[in-house]
């Protein structure tokens, strides 16, 4: 029975030190009622965690009266030590381009001398980065904003931040046989990789005026795949082809979505406000972007 109840508190105490963390000095707290309603945990075990913070000086508090109770002092040092993880997770796809080089580099220079740590998963397709993020893997998800925008429409997701477009990637194009003149999508088979949901997305876009055959063609074998003439053409990232020198061509797609597409967006679950205001007071992005481009030119060395 003890044991029960020191699990109890201790979920009580960790959640509370996610709240404190997040509030300013003078942000009014939730009631007892409202915190016992957001764990599931008895008003008693709730105060007595409240009681040990107040204790430890982590936090102090005042009341004023009907009009509730208030923060007034903070530790966060100590708050930290009530966290059962100092480490932030986040999945990003893996750094095979320098734009990816760059934003993982990006990230790690944000984190710097901050009181909790970023910990880099390596992830490639957005529909295993969304799995790990509501099977609590991972605190933080990078996608493009094409995808971040799919997934606010179905999925319990929310948003961090929304970078600029040439954040994720320069260019999402069509690729094929290379020097292969009179290119056209009638008759032809379109691979497409469906745990990309940026693939699946701009490939149904290009090709819904046309009569085309859809093969399922994991991303890592779609240059082989269109050599072998199994497909004639697929979405890819433009940054690989060009830096891995591929021997396929590409062109441009004419889509309003292709810029969507390039733009970096963060995702955490929804309701997990510790996490959303942790990333946003840490994610600098100006400083993200600055360390990307300084990558992409040669001027910084990746680190991840």
């Amino acid at each position: 029975m003890k044991e029960t109840q020191y699990q109890k508190k201790g979920i009580a105490l960790v959640y509370l030190a996610k709240k404190f963390f997040t509030l300013e000095v003078g942000d009014r707290i939730p009631t007892i009622d409202e915190l016992c309603e957001d764990t599931n945990t008895s008003r008693g075990t709730m105060q007595g965690a409240l009681e040990t913070l107040k204790n430890d000086d982590a936090i102090q508090t005042v009341s004023k009266g009907h009009l509730g109770t208030y923060l007034v002092d903070c530790n966060q040092d100590k708050l930290i030590n009530y966290l059962d993880d100092r480490n932030i997770v986040c999945a990003m796809p893996l750094p095979y381009t320098k734009y990816y080089e760059g934003l993982s580099t990006g990230f790690y220079k944000s984190f710097e001398n901050k009181k909790l740590n970023l910990n880099l998963a390596y992830v490639n397709g957005s529909v295993n980065r969304l799995n790990g993020l509501e099977s609590n893997r991972y605190d933080f998800i990078v996608t493009s904003g094409l995808t971040a925008e799919y997934l606010l429409e179905h999925n319990d997701v929310e948003m961090i931040a929304m970078f600029p477009e040439q954040t994720y990637v320069s260019e999402h194009v069509i690729v094929h046989k290379k020097d292969q003149d009179n290119f056209s999508f009638d008759g032809m088979s379109i691979g497409v990789d469906s745990n990309s949901i940026d693939y699946r997305i701009l490939t149904h876009e290009i090709v819904r005026n046309y009569d085309v055959k859809m093969v399922e063609t994991p991303y890592n074998q779609i240059v082989r795949q269109i050599e072998n003439g199994s497909i004639d053409a697929a979405i890819w990232n433009k940054d690989e082809v060009k830096e891995k020198n591929y021997p396929v061509s590409y062109d441009s797609i004419n889509s309003d979505l292709v810029k969507k597409s390039s733009c970096a967006a963060l995702l955490c679950k929804k309701g997990n406000n510790f996490i959303k205001e942790i990333i946003q007071e840490y994610a600098d992005v100006e400083k993200i972007i600055k360390v990307q481009k300084s990558v992409i030119s040669g001027e910084t060395l990746p680190e991840y």
